[in-house]
């Protein structure tokens, strides 16, 4: 009896391994960070700076393509490799993130599948489909996307236009089987419309879902705290766009942005 249950274990203790990868998304409060070149190659840096802001999740880019051209300087110069082992050791989880495109399905997946190869503490992959996508037309490319990185093994998160009925030319279909949802709900149209943007995502059968807020230069603090208080956080989380406007932008106000992200509480 015992031989059999031993057998049984290692498979029972894989499943539960790859449930629990399948349930983790981005807790508390986190950023988008696009070129994690300029912070040098000192990860002390970014860390201290992370923490001040409270900070338990950041979202590294590894992936940017417009037209004919593409960005993964974040891959290329090993720092991804080296800044993430050092971002979770002082308990700060990462993702990685990528702006895809339709025509670039295989090279998003080659790419992911190669961050996880040279940093395998990444917690998963948050996809930002927009503009490239915007054709019900490119539902199957969508759908193939988020079902070869599932394949990948670790979550697999999407962020995209606030709410999705004011998109309908979007194939909001082909991120139904994402693991977590991010909703960017940055412009200032009412408390009614985070809550619509949770709302509708939910509908599209993704039961976790993180609102993402917009911290760039043309956002106040007090805008930002009214987006932020409107927003629906009851899964535990909330993110901003981006680290960049609120550590090294040259404008007056990224001061007051960055104390608003460093007070607000989840």
């Amino acid at each position: 009896m015992w031989g059999k249950a031993l057998r049984f274990l290692p498979w029972a203790v894989g499943l539960w391994v790859a449930s629990t990868l399948r349930r983790a998304y981005p807790r508390g409060k986190g950023v988008f960070l696009d070129d994690l070149v300029r912070e040098g190659k000192n990860p002390a840096h970014l860390i201290e700076r992370l923490k001040w802001l409270g900070c338990k999740w950041v979202a590294v880019e590894i992936y940017w393509v417009d037209a004919n051209q593409e960005n993964t300087h974040n891959l290329e110069d090993g720092a991804l490799a080296a800044f993430v082992p050092e971002l979770v050791r002082a308990g700060i989880k990462v993702w990685v993130w990528g702006f895809p495109a339709p025509w670039r399905v295989d090279r998003f997946v080659e790419l992911t599948k190669y961050a996880y190869k040279v940093a395998p503490q990444v917690s998963g992959v948050i996809i930002d489909p927009e503009k490239p996508f915007y054709k019900n037309e490119f539902l199957p490319e969508l759908e193939d996307l988020v079902s070869r990185l599932k394949d990948l093994g670790k979550p697999v998160g999407a962020t995209s236009y606030g709410a999705p009925g004011y998109h309908p030319g979007f194939p909001w279909a082909g991120l139904s089987e994402a693991d977590f949802g991010m909703p960017q709900v940055y412009s200032e149209l009412g408390p009614k419309y985070p809550a619509r943007a949770d709302a509708e995502w939910r509908g599209l059968g993704i039961d976790k879902v993180i609102p993402l807020n917009g911290a760039s230069a043309s956002h106040t603090a007090d805008a930002m705290l009214q987006q932020a208080t409107w927003s629906k956080t009851g899964d535990g989380g909330i993110g901003w766009w981006s680290y960049r406007h609120l550590v090294r932008a040259k404008d007056s106000k990224r001061a007051d942005r960055a104390r608003m992200v460093r007070d607000f509480q989840v």
